[in-house]
């Protein structure tokens, strides 16, 4: 969802001198003790996004545009995928994909409150 991963085909279409500036970033800022993830969240489903990186890994979590270049989105998935490591690192192997799917989750069961409210449902309010 929000790192792109080495093997990625779109890394083909990637400025290759500012993904390794933002790997370069990431680096410097989790040495510093400012880790962060560079992800679209303006959603329901972004604001537990952001509570559960910075209650699980203290990562913060800023909020981006989809009205960007194709330099900075190059620079982005090179720090996000340093600071995915990072998660994964410190915290085990497969930490940052639970957050991953924990969102996956919600989102899901989100949809289906909304758009299926005839479905018995144990996160149904009413």
């Amino acid at each position: 969802m929000f790192v792109i991963k080495e093997e990625c085909s779109a890394l083909r279409e990637m400025d290759p001198t500012e993904y390794e500036r933002g790997k370069q970033q990431s680096e410097a800022d989790i040495s510093a003790g400012r880790p962060v993830l560079y992800i679209q969240t303006r959603s329901h489903w972004g604001e537990l996004l952001t509570y559960l990186m910075a209650e699980r890994f203290q990562v913060t979590v800023e909020h981006i545009s989809d009205m960007t270049t194709h330099q900075l989105n190059s620079y982005r998935a090179g720090y996000n995928f340093i600071t995915a490591q990072y998660i994964d690192r410190t915290f085990g192997a497969g930490a940052c994909q639970s957050v991953e799917d924990a969102v996956d989750w919600f989102r899901y069961y989100q949809y289906r409150l909304h758009f299926h409210p005839e479905e018995t449902n144990p996160l149904r309010n009413s």
